[in-house]
């Protein structure tokens, strides 16, 4: 009995996690809104966007910051990069922006652009193309320069 419980409630826990997913790959993806720019402002549309869905009290977060400039520095004519987070400006403007920063920053404290994405968890990452369709989304962590070079040329 306890073991068809837990199937069930597992089962019903799977669905509604899928169901909460709002986008897709190959589906148009929905605009950044609602933000605060901390950083300059990217010319949206121009280039290829990756948006990395950011919380500073995750640690994976807080350890792909310099992973993520990495990426950013690498792609610079090819992809901008957003470090979007729910949190106030004033809380992570010093631990996001540096000298030496390739990546834009922006805060969504309505959660206008997490809710449209269907963020529920961190760190949570999606490229899009310049045409605005989605063409990655998952954990940042598993996304690579071999990746991101064979979406940007798709």
């Amino acid at each position: 009995m306890k073991r068809l419980l837990c199937i069930i409630v597992a089962t019903i826990a799977t669905t509604l996690s899928l169901r909460a997913q709002r986008v897709e790959v190959g589906s148009i993806a929905p605009q950044i809104r609602g933000v605060e720019w901390i950083s300059d402002t990217p010319q949206l549309g121009e280039r290829a966007l990756m948006v990395e869905f950011f919380h500073s009290s995750n640690e994976d977060c807080r350890a792909h910051i310099e992973l993520c400039n990495n990426l950013s520095h690498l792609f610079l004519d090819q992809m901008d990069v957003v470090m979007l987070t729910r949190e106030p400006a004033e809380q992570v403007a010093s631990l996001l922006m540096h000298e030496y920063q390739f990546f834009y920053v922006a805060t969504d404290e309505s959660g206008d652009t997490f809710r449209a994405f269907g963020v529920n968890h961190v760190p949570y990452a999606v490229i899009i193309s310049p045409r605005g369709e989605v063409i990655w989304i998952g954990n940042p962590w598993t996304l690579s320069k071999e990746i991101i070079e064979n979406l940007i040329a798709q």
